[in-house]
Parts: C-alpha cells; structure tokens; sequence
C-alpha cells in the first residue's frame, strides 16, 4: 500500500466508532522504516485533505457516518488492492448492498 493508503486503511481498522486516533500514535501505527518527518509530510498533504478524514481535537478519524464511510470505501477501492469483503467487514458503516449499490 501507499503511505496515504496505509493510514487510512489504520484508520478504518483501529478506531472505534469514530474515536480519533492521536496523531502520533497514528505516525507509530503507520510506521515501517520511514522517517517519521516524512510520514508526517503525507498525513498532512495527503491524508488530511482527503474528504472523510477528520483532525479533531484528540486525533485524526473517519467519522462514523454512512456517507464517510461509503467514500473511504470507495476510495480504498481505487487506491489500494484490499478486497471488497475485507473493506466492507472493516467499514461497518457500509449499506448491506455495497459495493452492487455504489454511491
């Protein structure tokens, strides 16, 4: 996965009903060998713009709502080789007919 895919992807597996995720606690989850000055680059430009995401006061998360979720599945679709099974048992948001009922 991409970095920008590597932290959504934590994002939809590691919070709980829309609880944020600290942001440095984010950086560790999503961190292999890379500097962490770097991976803090992509959340900022690339993951924090995205439409779903939200920076809150106690970190970042996916709000636990039909449409954010149907968007962060959507864009795991197309950017990363997750299968819809495992999207749609990760985002429990999802209406039963996704991905047939795409938005």
């Amino acid at each position: 996965m991409t970095d920008p895919a590597r932290f959504v992807w934590k994002l939809a597996r590691r919070h709980t009903w829309g609880s944020p995720i600290p942001e440095q606690e984010l950086l560790r989850l999503v961190a292999r060998n890379e500097d962490h000055d770097e991976l803090r680059e992509t959340l900022e430009d690339d993951v924090l713009t995205l439409s779903f995401v939200t920076r809150g006061q106690n970190g970042v998360y996916i709000p636990n709502g039909q449409d954010m979720h149907l968007e962060a599945a959507e864009w795991l679709r197309e950017n990363t080789e997750l299968s819809d099974l495992k999207i749609k048992h990760t985002l429990s948001r999802l209406p039963d007919d996704w991905p047939d009922g795409r938005f």
